[in-house]
């Protein structure tokens, strides 16, 4: 099989699908009483959260208690948890002391802060997501590791340490100075989109009604170019939104955070974002069938070259 054939097979339809989003909310009168009482976090809680991610990093590594912190962050730690969207949106942080890490798993001291940080984040992507998209039944929780070891660092607009059971980041009300030109540039990504996501359904509809393979050739190639740019823009926004939570970006007042945020609210987003997952899931379904596994990506090469694992 080729790679045109598994991207047809798997091409679906997508469309722009428009959502609420708590960045544009209204603040309620206080926090998620499914997570909070009398400000703190429910023990039961944050033993779960905490639970699941050190056992999963015992699995892998040893000693986790003397070099991660772990933090609960996302909108639904903020004052603008009530948004109508299913599920909420709940983040762990862990933050790593990368020279007590390496002195803990010295196999790893020839790897970067930010490859470690990618290592764990690999892990966690593959491993615990699936289990944790819908936590509690209320909320999607995703872990993630950022390379400073100190929250704070990243700006965030509410941070509970699930470690010291205690605020970092006390949540407030948002204050934001939206600049008359953001709304056009938002505009600008959803047109982009708009135009791609056309040229996906109709190369999509002419792989169906090709008559010769000259034709189907066409559509294919026309199936994958719309594919791929759509990828491109996804991680193009996305990357944005990370550099916004860094020690260089704005946090939640960031216009990557506002374009992330009104991308999501028009739709424009979550339908990039599907065309980023058929990429890679048709890449990685033709490896295995092509060489009986997935190939292994740059990163992972370097990694294995240098734990010799």
């Amino acid at each position: 099989m080729s790679f045109y054939d598994a991207l047809s097979k798997k091409a679906a339809p997508v469309s722009l699908e428009p959502s609420e989003t708590s960045y544009f909310s209204k603040p309620s009168g206080g926090l998620d009483p499914r997570l909070f009482s009398n400000n703190r976090l429910i023990g039961s809680v944050r033993n779960s959260i905490l639970g699941m991610l050190m056992e999963h990093l015992h699995r892998h590594y040893y000693n986790p208690q003397a070099y991660v912190h772990a933090w609960l962050a996302g909108s639904g730690v903020s004052y603008q948890w009530a948004a109508n969207r299913t599920p909420g949106d709940l983040d762990c942080l862990v933050g790593v002391d990368y020279i007590e890490f390496r002195r803990s798993n010295p196999e790893y001291r020839g790897l970067s802060d930010q490859e470690i940080a990618s290592m764990f984040n690999d892990d966690f992507r593959t491993e615990l997501w699936p289990i944790t998209s819908n936590f509690l039944g209320s909320f999607e929780l995703t872990f993630y590791v950022n390379v400073a070891s100190d929250i704070r660092t990243i700006k965030p607009y509410a941070a509970y340490s699930l470690t010291d059971d205690e605020w970092t980041v006390e949540p407030s009300e948002p204050n934001i100075n939206i600049h008359q030109d953001w709304s056009r540039k938002v505009e600008r990504d959803k047109s982009m989109a708009v135009e791609i996501l056309e040229r996906y359904s109709n190369a999509l509809a002419n792989i169906g009604t090709a008559t010769t393979a000259a034709a189907r050739i066409n559509a294919e190639a026309a199936l994958k170019l719309a594919v791929e740019q759509g990828a491109a823009l996804f991680e193009d926004i996305h990357r944005g939104r990370s550099s916004a939570f860094s020690p260089s970006g704005q946090g939640y007042a960031d216009y990557a955070n506002y374009r992330w945020q009104a991308g999501k609210k028009e739709g424009t987003v979550q339908a990039l974002k599907e065309l980023k997952e058929l990429s890679t899931q048709t890449r990685q379904e033709f490896e295995s069938q092509t060489y009986g596994m997935e190939l292994p990506d740059a990163k992972l090469l370097i990694r294995r070259a240098i734990t010799r694992k």
